[in-house]
């Protein structure tokens, strides 16, 4: 497959409430991507995608109180393009229509060969492309490359922080539309105070451009 390469810069959450094919799968996926993150349940899940923005996630779809299609559900409410695939033991008519609806990736069927993996990462790396979810412009010398999560700006990179990345990623899921305060309170948690994101986005701004991140007041930022 000639996107292995792309794999390799990007993370993928994998979710699973059987210790022993979670274990091994971690495995198979950790030779693909550049880090595997997994979760026993989807409270877990839920967790790991609000803490980590992995890129893929691959959900089991019975794993006690919360299923894989409920955690599909929860994301799809503020991510419509994060590529998203189901794998269960069974197959039922109703949990198809329902993963239908919710634009997932794929439906695999427990047992699974490699090749079967590899075409729903495949087509997940596709729906990333063609969402422009891989490389996002900011401007005509400035853009974010969501593989490597690296700022590029007259082709050279630019660091930044843990939070000021978790910033920009949210910027550019909703550009052109208001961030609000209530958003990145909810991504950061009781870690960040209104003055602490204030801050935050303000030494974004100068590494951006002055012109880049707009602020409407007592509502939120957005990137235009």
């Amino acid at each position: 497959m000639n996107n292995l390469d792309e794999l390799k810069e990007l993370t993928i959450l994998f979710a699973d409430d059987d210790e022993l094919f979670r274990e091994s799968t971690k495995k198979t996926l950790e030779m693909l991507f550049k880090k595997v993150y997994t979760a026993s349940n989807g409270d877990e899940a839920l967790l790991l995608y609000t803490q980590e923005h992995p890129n893929i996630m691959m959900l089991d779809i019975r794993m006690g109180s919360v299923s894989g299609l409920q955690v599909a559900q929860k994301i799809r409410k503020d991510n419509r393009h994060l590529p998203i695939f189901i794998i269960s033991s069974y197959t039922e008519t109703q949990e198809l229509l329902e993963a239908c609806r919710l634009n997932l990736v794929d439906y695999i069927t427990k047992p699974f060969s490699f090749k079967t993996l590899l075409r729903a990462l495949h087509t997940s790396i596709e729906m990333l492309k063609a969402e422009g979810s891989l490389s996002k412009f900011i401007n005509s010398n400035t853009y974010y490359n969501a593989t490597s999560k690296m700022l590029i700006q007259n082709n050279q990179p630019l660091s930044l922080t843990k939070n000021e990345l978790t910033i920009l990623e949210l910027l550019l899921e909703y550009k052109g539309h208001i961030v609000t305060y209530e958003t990145f309170f909810a991504h950061f948690g009781s870690e960040i105070s209104h003055s602490a994101l204030q801050t935050l986005v303000m030494r974004l701004r100068k590494k951006l451009g002055e012109n880049s991140i707009h602020n409407l007041s007592k509502v939120g930022y957005t990137i235009k």
